[in-house]
């Protein structure tokens, strides 16, 4: 049954993480000196990057390339909060450059980008140098790859420390142990596997070098930062303890194991940076804590129904098992229910973000199938759980049955875990819609981007920044600016339009009070690509008061 457990796993997580689209940029570039295609009389000595929030830059950071690909940069990279600058190499010559960068967002996710600049009275780089510099193709493989090993690294720490919780706390201490210790040990080994494996594909992603990125100076300190070092550690000690708790019968080091892995996952993340935070990182510790109960339990639970159907006792003699896990399930499924809505509370705060982003349409998904597992539970537990004790010669269908719905159980919660794998590295729906923060939100135009910015995005006047990008990570050309349509459908106010002016390279801002009364706006950016044809994207930005 392990094996079947860890392919569905798989196959779920690979699924899921290859139909999300990437993550959006949780910290947005705001500023760089020079700025994108700016022409200058002479070479810079260093280029520097301004994000929204606090970024940490690794090595390969920022690098830049001279127009024939080759390396100019001297690898001086320093960040200072939300600033990234990096030296040039002296004796440069007039030419056209290429920077290409990748920072780490204050909660641990990686976001990238290019731009470029010319010395001199030259020609600008080539859309195809710069796409060979930025290739965003390898960063999908690393996404999807990454996916892959957070849905281990969960479903094997989970299931490894709820399996633990069942040994120590409900299990009847049958001829199946020695049996269920072999599931526990190999999902920590799995969730071990899992969890170590994500810090090298943490620093491809945030260096562009590839797995070996992880052995250069300063990288690993830097992808363990804002908490992914202190989860790692809690994860790899409690794995390590609940199988030397459990293969020791030492019940306190098993349970604190079970504990510390369980809830290792809490201190890095979205939970981070959520406010607020003594509410959030609780409700997150509680809730991975009975998740894990939850599903390590079903998974032993499966194991001891099967291991039990053919036995020569009367079944209703082993339902002790049955009763206590039904019991501590009913817990879990309020507890993860209470706090689960405490934190979906935080990262979406309006119906409309819960609707519309990729993070609440995800969530909604897992809170579906969370409530069809809390339904089948509670079927077992009012219905089959009774009828399993009063049973006599039926007893036995009784058990079939319980085995067949915990079966059932499992599956889903096998999706649940892929579903979170891929749900940690999306955008908060709450950031994604723009609700109390800056708005910025990333959407397609034709074959290239838009990335939207409403800054303060409250009720009044209001700058609203357009950076058009083609798919090397260039200024879009555009044949003339482009246009905004603005409406607050709620009020049939609207369509408003306005054209922003031109701030830079592929950027185009509008300041002003049009967005003065607080609701869901339909931002509707229209972009002419050609002279016969105009693409569009379509923003809903909820103005807070």
């Amino acid at each position: 049954m392990i094996r079947r457990l860890l392919v569905a796993i798989t196959v779920a997580t690979i699924a899921l993480a290859i139909m999300a689209p990437a993550a959006s940029a949780h910290a947005v570039l705001q500023a760089t000196t020079p700025g994108d295609g700016a022409h200058l009389d002479a070479v810079p000595t260093i280029v520097s990057l301004t994000f929204s929030e606090h970024v940490s830059a690794p090595l390969g950071a920022v690098r830049v390339f001279d127009q024939r690909g080759t390396r100019v940069d001297n690898g001086n990279v320093t960040a200072s909060d939300a600033t990234v600058t990096a030296g040039l190499n002296s004796g440069l010559g007039d030419g056209a450059y290429v920077v290409t960068w990748r920072v780490i967002s204050a909660d641990s996710h990686s976001v990238r980008g290019a731009f470029t600049f010319t010395v001199g009275n030259v020609s600008a780089a080539s859309a195809g140098l710069v796409s060979s510099l930025f290739d965003q193709g390898a960063d999908k493989r690393w996404e999807v790859v990454g996916a892959f090993a957070r849905g281990f690294a969960y479903a094997g720490t989970l299931l490894a420390a709820g399996g633990a919780l069942f040994l120590a706390l409900l299990h009847d201490d049958g001829d199946d142990r020695p049996r269920l210790l072999r599931v526990v040990t190999i999902a920590a080994i799995v969730g071990l596997f899992g969890v170590l494996a994500a810090l090298p594909i943490q620093g491809a992603l945030a260096t562009g070098l590839g797995l070996t990125a992880i052995t250069k100076a300063g990288v690993l300190g830097d992808v363990a930062a804002d908490g992914v070092g202190l989860s790692t550690v809690l994860a790899v000690v409690g794995l390590a303890a609940v199988v030397i708790g459990l293969r020791s019968r030492k019940r306190i080091v098993t349970l604190a194991g079970a504990g510390a892995a369980a809830t290792s996952f809490a201190f890095a993340g979205h939970t981070t940076t959520s406010d607020p935070r003594w509410l959030v990182m609780s409700a997150d510790v509680v809730h991975t804590a009975t998740t894990a109960a939850w599903f390590g339990g079903l998974v032993l639970l499966a194991l001891t129904l099967r291991a039990r159907r053919h036995a020569e006792a009367d079944p209703v003699a082993a339902s002790g098992v049955v009763n206590r896990f039904t019991t501590m399930a009913t817990i879990c499924v309020l507890a993860v229910t209470i706090t689960g809505t405490a934190m979906g509370w935080a990262e979406v705060r309006e119906w409309h973000a819960l609707t519309t982003t990729t993070y609440g349409q995800l969530l909604i998904a897992k809170a579906a199938l969370a409530a069809v597992i809390a339904l089948i539970g509670a079927y077992n537990h009012y219905r089959l759980v009774p009828a399993l004790q009063r049973a006599t010669e039926k007893g036995r269908n009784v058990w079939h049955h319980l085995l067949r719905t915990v079966r059932i159980e499992i599956i889903a919660m096998v999706v649940v875990v892929g579903l979170t794998a891929v749900l940690v590295n999306v955008t908060p729906a709450r950031n994604a819609a723009g609700l109390g923060v800056i708005y910025s939100k990333t959407e397609a135009i034709g074959d290239g981007s838009v990335n939207l910015v409403v800054d303060p995005n409250r009720a009044g006047t209001n700058s609203v920044h357009l950076y058009l990008l083609d798919p090397t990570g260039r200024a879009l050309d555009l044949v003339q600016p482009p246009t905004l349509e603005l409406s607050l459908p709620s009020n049939q106010l609207g369509p408003i339009r306005r054209q922003p002016f031109l701030a830079g390279p592929g950027h185009y801002q509008l300041i002003g009070g049009d967005l003065s009364i607080p609701g869901d706006w339909t931002i509707v950016v229209r972009a002419q690509t050609s002279k016969f044809e105009e693409k569009t994207a379509t923003f809903t930005v909820t103005v807070n008061p």
